[in-house]
């Protein structure tokens, strides 16, 4: 089923409710100064659904999920490190 794909930014050491309710994660694109973290649940202390450990470098990363993307039943939670900064892209 085709949906309209939509954008939520998670800012360094922050944690954001990208979406609340059942959705799909498609993508994320993240930005790290040397090394740091994002995690994505399903909700505020839920199952983890993905999650990505950057490189000891300076770097941005995109990430593309193939298929249908990841099921997240009560919604989409993205947590980054310091300094770690993630945009989730999900429909």
């Amino acid at each position: 089923m085709q949906t309209d794909v939509k954008a939520a930014s998670c800012g360094a050491g922050a944690s954001t409710t990208a979406f609340s309710g059942r959705t799909r994660l498609r993508g994320l694109t993240i930005s790290y100064p040397s090394g740091g973290t994002v995690s994505v649940t399903d909700g505020n202390g839920g199952a983890t659904l993905f999650s990505f450990t950057a490189p000891a470098a300076i770097g941005t990363t995109h990430i593309i999920i193939p298929g249908e993307g990841i099921l997240a039943n009560t919604g989409l939670y993205v947590t980054c490190a310091s300094s770690t900064t993630a945009v989730a892209f999900y429909g």
